[in-house]
């Protein structure tokens, strides 16, 4: 099978807080694997076992997928624990590599910005990594809180937001819907 490529690729974020982040990217995974192009999806700050983690693996080789992160949440009030960073920067290293592999059509680092956020990497960093993104490859960066600087370097921003969620009456996270 000849491998496909991306003509064009550009820098999209998907930001915000309402739900359906990372839900899109894997989207966009999905409709480039229907047409023979390989993404590459490194998922900073996780390590549950989400349903999306799952199936993907039944897309090889079209998907690829790796977490970098420990067990548990980064907590807002709590500044994250050097293992966290360690996590960030080991997963920062391998998608700087396969971005740069010309094997994938399509990169996404999912909550990328939020581990900016929380200081895991810095915006320096990915912005270098912005800069130094073959003109082939579309590069998708999710999460909250994305900054200024970062969405003046990207080509297509799209803010989720919350107008309503069931999280507020007490509905907890469920299995197929939210993991």
């Amino acid at each position: 099978m000849k491998k496909k490529i991306v003509r064009k690729g550009y820098v999209q974020i998907y930001t915000g807080n309402g739900k359906g982040k990372t839900t899109a990217a894997l989207g966009l995974a999905l409709r480039a694997c229907g047409h023979g192009i390989k993404t590459y999806i490194g998922q900073f700050m996780k390590s549950r076992s989400y349903g999306e983690f799952r199936a993907i693996k039944l897309l090889k080789p079209y998907i690829r997928i790796e977490r970098y992160g420990k067990k548990g949440f980064i907590h807002v009030k709590k500044e994250p624990d050097q293992l966290d960073i360690e996590f960030a920067k080991k997963g920062f290293e391998k998608a700087k590599k396969a971005l740069l592999s010309k094997n994938y059509g399509i990169v996404v680092l999912d909550e990328i910005i939020t581990a900016v956020f929380f200081g895991l990497i810095s915006e320096a960093e990915v912005l270098e990594l912005i800069k130094n993104k073959p003109d082939n490859v579309e590069l998708v960066l999710t999460g909250r809180y994305a900054p200024q600087r970062l969405i003046d370097a990207s080509d297509l921003v799209t803010e989720m937001k919350e107008v309503k969620h069931y999280y507020s009456k007490g509905v907890l996270a469920r299995k197929g819907i939210e993991y």
